[in-house]
């Protein structure tokens, strides 16, 4: 095991790929489709440290945080228990249901500028609860209205740089129609990339899986690993192969 300090996912299975954790300080990515389980990885994640006494924030910019807290309710999870002790902080950037979402931040900012916006706001509250850990769900809500490709690589290097310096551990998810060899610009400027995957088997039953398709700082299970999501949240079978 590498001498960085690990921090807990807080997903059984997870963990044991991962020599312990993530590295701390890094930017991971999360990715995966439409009911993947990337919204409950990244507040699963936030309530573990929570638990352990280090307080994250969470950043929704898709998903009115009202429909978040009814939604994770099934797991029994209690997001106001940690917020009332100052372990959790729900920033809501939801904005417009059809997808603009940084136009109350992009007014805020003299350049116009959202990503930077952005930056700004979730540094903000990170100062005020000291927090260590930072969930963005999804990055995909900033650019997919941004028809020029340069601008939006450049700000999705602004929201990588911007959580960098800010020195949280940090999740992000991005939904993805395909997880196949294209190229996003966030796989290769995150630390970690983690892929939540689905297919169906020969029997046309539903088979998830999880991979990790790189983790700077430490050595990882490479292999896809069956995951489900129960009443517990994300559960990965780490020690058994797929089965088709």
């Amino acid at each position: 095991m590498s001498g960085l300090r690990r921090v807990p996912t807080g997903i059984k299975g997870l963990d044991e790929m991962l020599e312990g954790g993530l590295p701390e300080g890094r930017v991971i990515l999360v990715c995966g489709g439409p009911g993947a389980g990337k919204t409950i990885f990244a507040l699963q994640y936030l309530l573990a440290n929570a638990s352990r006494g280090e307080a994250g924030v969470y950043v929704t910019l898709e998903e009115p945080l009202s429909f978040i807290r009814q939604n994770v309710a099934l797991f029994g999870w209690d997001l106001k228990k940690y917020e009332r002790r100052g372990l959790l902080r729900m920033l809501d950037l939801c904005l417009m249901p059809y997808g603009e979402k940084l136009i109350m931040l992009e007014e805020r900012s003299p350049a116009g500028d959202g990503a930077s916006s952005l930056i700004r706001e979730i540094r903000k509250v990170v100062e005020n609860v000291g927090a260590r850990h930072i969930a963005i769900d999804p990055i995909t809500s900033i650019t997919i209205h941004q028809p020029r490709a340069g601008k939006k690589r450049f700000m999705v290097g602004q929201i990588f740089q911007g959580l960098r310096e800010i020195g949280c551990t940090s999740i992000i998810t991005m939904e993805v129609s395909s997880l196949s060899d294209d190229f996003y610009m966030e796989k290769f400027l995150a630390d970690g990339v983690i892929l939540l995957e689905s297919h169906l088997d020969e029997q046309f039953r539903l088979v998830q899986t999880l991979r990790i398709e790189k983790m700077r700082g430490t050595k990882h299970d490479r292999q896809p690993r069956r995951y489900v999501i129960s009443n517990e949240g994300l559960m990965v079978y780490h020690t058994e192969p797929v089965r088709e």
